[in-house]
């Protein structure tokens, strides 16, 4: 976008502020640093400065004339209005169902806080989810989603599944099939544990609470895909990479629930992956389309070609630029 456009765009946005205190104010000549004081020929310098590219004289004039707007106003009701919590990285626990209803456990998560993080902004977040056996420890190094909030403002939530029994050995794992614990999709433990984590993140902090996301990488792609759907007022959008809803049959469930309310969804994967087939996201990306979604709209599917079974990082600021496109309507969203 040139710069003349994008100066056209914001003043039309935020509404001029004029100021027409120089002498030879509205003669149709940006007389400012020439005759006239930085901000006082404001009719005839906002006219010159949309007009075309800005020329060396003028061009600290048209910054100096954007810098002065008022941006557009946040409404506070966007935010949680968090009592406070710390910058950088940090630990938490959340005590949760387990497997049982009756079954209480207690449960690990870790947030990142950019430095720049304004408790006066409501501020997106976005939860990340590791693969079958992947706990919170590595998650920042495998996905390199810190660099892409200190650059975007969010916060980034990694999820840490319970180390669970699968028979032969026990591993890190999420719940993505239904008969693995007591109850129906709506019942899973994991999802009773995000949002404990989403509840004591939104206390803490001043969360935008149209803009929570949920991605994750293999099983944990699958869990984002279950969230989403499961929890659409809290998540706004999803990520899957390698991730599948037919190896649990949850695409029929996806029929089921048939959301209204069609949220960004992103879904990546590789074409070489040996461990999770890429017609799994293939089936995902078709259901997806089935239920209403639009590829170049609210749904972008990557295909990668000589790509196996990883997290794709050069897409993460793609990814966050499709999710943030579609925020949560306010009214379906939790307080």
């Amino acid at each position: 976008m040139s710069r003349s456009v994008f100066a056209l765009l914001f003043l039309t946005a935020c509404g001029p502020r004029v100021n027409d205190t120089c002498a030879t104010s509205r003669n149709g000549t940006c007389d400012e640093l020439v005759g006239c004081a930085l901000g006082t020929d404001s009719t005839d310098c906002d006219a010159t400065c949309v007009e075309g590219a800005w020329s060396p004289d003028l061009a600290a004039v048209c910054a100096h004339d954007l810098a002065a707007e008022t941006p557009p106003a946040i409404d506070p009701a966007m935010g949680t209005h968090g009592s406070g919590g710390l910058v950088g990285t940090w630990d938490g626990t959340v005590v949760v169902r387990g497997v049982y209803a009756s079954q209480e456990v207690e449960r690990h998560y870790r947030v990142y806080v950019p430095r720049r993080y304004d408790p006066d902004v409501p501020t997106p977040v976005l939860f990340v989810l590791g693969g079958f056996g992947a706990d919170l420890y590595w998650l920042a190094e495998f996905t390199e989603l810190a660099r892409t909030a200190d650059l975007n403002d969010f916060i980034v939530v990694y999820g840490h599944p319970e180390w669970r029994d699968f028979g032969q050995y026990d591993v890190f794992a999420w719940y993505v099939y239904r008969n693995a614990y007591s109850g129906e999709w709506e019942d899973d433990p994991d999802l009773a544990y995000l949002r404990a984590v989403s509840d004591e993140v939104r206390a803490l902090y001043n969360v935008d609470r149209t803009q929570t996301f949920v991605s994750g990488h293999s099983r944990g792609g699958m869990m984002a895909v279950i969230a989403a759907f499961e929890m659409p007022d809290v998540f706004a959008g999803f990520c899957a990479q390698a991730g599948s809803v037919t190896a649990n049959s949850y695409d029929d469930r996806m029929r089921v629930l048939a959301p209204s309310h069609r949220f960004g969804a992103y879904v990546l994967h590789g074409i070489q992956d040996p461990d999770m087939p890429v017609s799994h996201s293939d089936a995902l990306r078709d259901t997806l389309v089935e239920l209403g979604w639009q590829e170049g709209a609210d749904l972008t599917y990557v295909r990668l070609d000589g790509v196996t079974h990883d997290w794709q990082h050069q897409y993460n600021q793609q990814m966050w630029d499709l999710l943030t496109a579609h925020p949560l309507p306010l009214q379906e969203a939790a307080p």
